[in-house]
């Protein structure tokens, strides 16, 4: 079929591309400790919802990474419990509230409550990436 129209596989094939990255967006570092920056690729649609996406690097037993608005609010944590052995990252995923998001950005601040430990921003390697995806919701 795709040999009859050979541009019928590129469409086919740009389309499933454009759909893997909804979810790329740019992280913007901020001055204030642990807080980063996230662009929508674009406005989120009225059937759908915006949910963040944290790949958790090996993080110490016990230890978790708190996701809160700039403000402080707590949307979610990331733990490593989930992980099967052997794993070295798992991803989580968050519901945001719409009014976290502000001229198609979103702040938040990461940080990282570890036992017998002051909280602290994350270091290298315990977020490997942050995504906003899109979601479909129904009515």
């Amino acid at each position: 079929m795709y040999r009859q129209w050979p541009g019928l596989a590129s469409i086919i094939i740009v389309l499933a591309f454009s759909a893997a990255c909804v979810s790329c967006t740019k992280a913007e570092g901020d001055s204030q400790q642990g807080v980063i920056e996230l662009a929508l690729t674009r406005p989120a649609t009225p059937q759908e919802a915006v949910w963040v996406q944290v790949r958790a690097g090996k993080l110490p037993r016990g230890t978790e990474i708190r996701v809160s608005t700039r403000k402080g609010i707590l949307l979610g944590t990331v733990s490593p419990f989930g992980a099967q052995p052997g794993q070295e990252a798992v991803t989580h995923t968050i519901p945001l509230p719409q009014s976290v998001i502000v001229n198609n950005r979103v702040q938040l601040r990461l940080t990282v409550d570890a036992p017998g430990t002051p909280a602290r921003s994350p270091q290298p390697g315990e977020v490997e990436s942050i995504n906003l995806i899109y979601v479909p919701i129904s009515f």
